[in-house]
């Protein structure tokens, strides 16, 4: 076996390297903006330091000082005062922010704004650097936004990785479940576990213990059928030699009753021994005899004529209603045995003047043989289950042995054909239909 897969691992490899790259280029976007807007704004505390350095305000040789792009709102409100308070500068005249009379930090409220103020008071002078709050709760603001924002951009890209890992994590389960599902219980082979996770090799191992012990217990149960079904053939035929040498010996006919009665129900033993033996050919899968081209009219025909006795002794009425030409490739001997069990078990579930009806249809890509009775029918919760082995719809002493349709469905389905059964809508009764797939 190879290395395993683990489920787990898998996924914290995967998880682990979608957070760190995450992660990653959070900080690095994160970095690039925060870092972009803390330059423009402390290029503007340096311009408007070089700008108050000395005693008098500097102007720029080249221009005025609105040359020099900034947000106004960024500059810093500066104010100065000699020993006895009289004002030696002011950088914004306009704006009225009261002179403080102790060294400090302080918040001071103006009619249009609010302040953040530091004031130094020495013996010469007082200076006094004011700035605007809006400034910092905008770059409160900035730096969460732009924090959030590779965030924001990368959830869905990440919840996208996410699902390809989920997806790519459970195809092997499902290739699993694909595998689990398609096994036939013929099949010896186990499910093969190189391709599935760690933690569900276990699970695998027990399905295939349970497989193995189904296998054990389905060939048990055809061996025993199989054996069963040959023991039985002998005596039946000794059986069916002694009433014969019997009728021979009654001249006078007083035991010719009584031998017919036991005659048939040797016959119905016999028929439920081949029929049992037929079934373990199907299920022991054995190859199918040689295929050849089917005339499935002429087919229907000689079906009909081969119970055309049993349907007389009965009163039932069975002949052919349609005769589309037909044909297909298979093996001879399963198709007269799926037309045999369907047309008999109509025959002898259809009550005396009844009318059993046979039709071969052709049309689209399929072709049908529809077998009608005019029977009691199939009550609806028992269609589920007839084909069932030795189920008998209706009442439990009613004539057939429950193994006819069961052997028509496995014959069916060797040669790629379908059997169904539908109740008559226009009157009461059954409908037995053989369908065939025509090659496109």
């Amino acid at each position: 076996m190879k290395g395993t897969i683990s489920i787990r691992r898998t996924a914290f490899i995967w998880l682990a390297g979608l957070m760190a790259t995450i992660g990653v280029c959070a900080a690095t976007t994160s970095y690039f903006l925060v870092r972009n807007e803390a330059s423009d704004f402390l290029d503007n505390q340096l311009r408007q330091i070089a700008l108050y350095v000395g005693d008098a305000r500097s102007s720029p040789e080249t221009g005025p000082d609105s040359g020099a792009p900034h947000d106004p709102e960024d500059d810093f409100v500066i104010q100065a005062w000699d020993a006895a308070g009289k004002p030696l500068r002011q950088s914004h005249p306009a704006v009225g922010i009261p002179r403080q009379p102790a060294t400090g930090f302080v918040d001071i409220s103006t009619v249009s704004n609010y302040w953040r103020v530091y004031t130094l008071a020495a013996p010469d002078r007082t200076v006094q650097v004011s700035q605007d709050m809006s400034v910092r709760e905008e770059l409160a603001a900035n730096a969460a936004l732009q924090a959030a924002l590779p965030i924001i951009v990368l959830i869905p890209l990440s919840l996208l990785t996410l699902s390809w890992i989920i997806d790519r994590i459970m195809a092997r389960l499902n290739r699993l479940a694909v595998a689990v599902a398609s096994r036939d219980t013929t099949v010896d082979s186990p499910v093969p576990i190189d391709d599935v996770p760690a933690e569900v090799v276990p699970f695998v191992s027990s399905i295939n213990l349970l497989l193995a012990r189904l296998r054990a217990l389905l060939e048990k149960q055809r061996r025993f059928i199989s054996d069963a079904a040959h023991e039985l053939r002998t005596p039946l035929s000794a059986l069916q030699i002694q009433i014969d040498n019997l009728r021979q010996d009654d001249r006078d006919g007083r035991f010719s009753q009584g031998l017919a009665e036991l005659e048939a129900g040797i016959g119905r033993a016999t028929r439920l021994v081949n029929k049992l033996l037929r079934l373990a050919r199907y299920d022991a899968h054995e190859t199918a005899p040689t295929s050849q081209a089917i005339d499935l009219v002429q087919l229907a025909l000689d079906t009909v004529a081969r119970l055309t006795p049993l349907a007389e002794s009965r009163g039932v009425d069975l002949g052919i209603t349609r005769q589309d030409k037909a044909f297909t490739i298979g093996a001879l001997a399963d198709f007269e045995i799926i037309l045999e069990n369907l047309i008999e078990n109509a025959v002898r579930y259809t009550p005396a003047s009844g009318i059993v009806d046979v039709a071969v249809l052709t049309g689209g890509q399929e072709i049908r043989i529809e077998i009608r009775d005019t029977g009691p029918g199939i009550a609806e919760e028992d269609l589920p289950r007839v084909f069932e082995r030795f189920f008998r719809a209706g009442a439990q002493d009613s004539e057939g042995s429950g193994l006819g349709l069961a052997i028509a469905k496995a014959a069916a389905e060797r040669q790629g054909a379908r059997v169904t059964l539908a109740p008559r809508e226009e009157r009461h009764g059954l409908i037995a239909s053989v369908i065939i797939d025509l090659p496109e």
